[in-house]
């Protein structure tokens, strides 16, 4: 294998794929194979949770979204090592913490919401794992000093799309009155993202776009995202497409040909750096081969 300049280390004694699971490529879509490894990573405590009401016009009692663990593995391969110092702004429902975790990663997460704190550390006892994780806004990052951190990786709200706990006198984003609103606090987001990062070091964030309700428009969040991220200095690094695995679509056929326009069965993975050059923390490692990967994703 050639020798590149690194940002990060790569063997050159095997293939990349063998080395990460996967092949960087820009299109992308996660593997039901890849998820079923990860079962337990998933925050599932029998508890009744819905984002939509059972009378909502669209999918009835529909589930709050998961994120998928296979997907967290190759990200926190890909742009992280073991050892590695992993902050979640928005850690949700314990998947990421739990993977990073697994992985030998130093994961530290913030949620708002004390629910679902309380239900995530109850989860994590269970498993016998030990993520940090913060019951505080994680706008602000409150319990990372200055270049402090090797990654940033989350998937924050998407605005009102889902419904979460509201806490009193706190930025919880489904609360947002309006979407100007939820990109000042994603902004703010950026800042604090760039002043804890090293620099040199990544920043990933997997997100969707979303149709505006009653039919005023379309937000294009992943480009909103770049705008906000650039103008508080972080580099815009990469861009991936990431398919869903989505039983959905196929059902809102009738109603998106009505209105000529389309099921959204995408997200995208994008990448951002903090100015500088990285320099390796004596405590990182690489990760072990993967071989027998399961093919995590599968291509275009």
């Amino acid at each position: 294998m050639k020798k590149y300049t690194q940002v990060l280390p790569i063997r050159t004694d095997c293939r990349i794929d063998e080395q990460f699971g996967w092949l960087p490529l820009s299109v992308i879509e996660p593997t039901k194979e890849s998820k079923a490894v990860w079962s337990e990573a998933y925050l599932d405590d029998g508890e009744n949770e819905s984002r939509r009401s059972n009378d909502a016009e669209y999918l009835p009692g529909l589930k709050f979204s998961e994120f998928h663990a296979g997907v967290a593995e190759q990200i926190l391969r890909y742009w992280s090592m073991k050892g590695s110092v992993v902050v979640d702004p928005f850690a949700g429902r314990a998947t990421r913490a739990v993977v990073a975790n697994k992985l030998g990663r130093q994961y530290e997460g913030y949620e708002i919401s004390p629910s679902t704190y309380k239900r995530s550390k109850e989860h994590f006892k269970k498993l016998g794992v030990s993520p940090k994780l913060y019951n505080l806004d994680g706008l602000f990052l409150a319990k990372n000093d200055n270049d402090s951190v090797d990654l940033v990786f989350t998937c924050p709200p998407y605005h009102d799309i889902e419904k979460y706990e509201s806490v009193q006198n706190q930025n919880q984003l489904s609360d947002c009155a309006s979407y100007e609103e939820f990109c000042r606090h994603i902004k703010c987001s950026g800042y604090h993202i760039n002043r804890v990062l090293k620099p040199g070091a990544f920043c990933v964030w997997v997100v969707g776009d979303w149709r505006c309700p009653k039919g005023n428009g379309f937000r294009s969040f992943h480009s909103d995202l770049i705008s906000l991220f650039t103008q508080e200095k972080l580099i815009h690094h990469d861009t991936i497409i990431m398919k869903n695995i989505s039983p959905f679509a196929p059902l809102q056929a009738g109603k998106v040909a009505s209105k000529r326009y389309t099921s959204k069965i995408h997200e995208y993975i994008m990448v951002f750096r903090k100015q500088g050059e990285y320099e390796i923390p004596e405590y990182c490692e690489q990760d072990e081969l993967r071989v027998n990967s399961n093919k995590f994703f599968s291509y275009e």
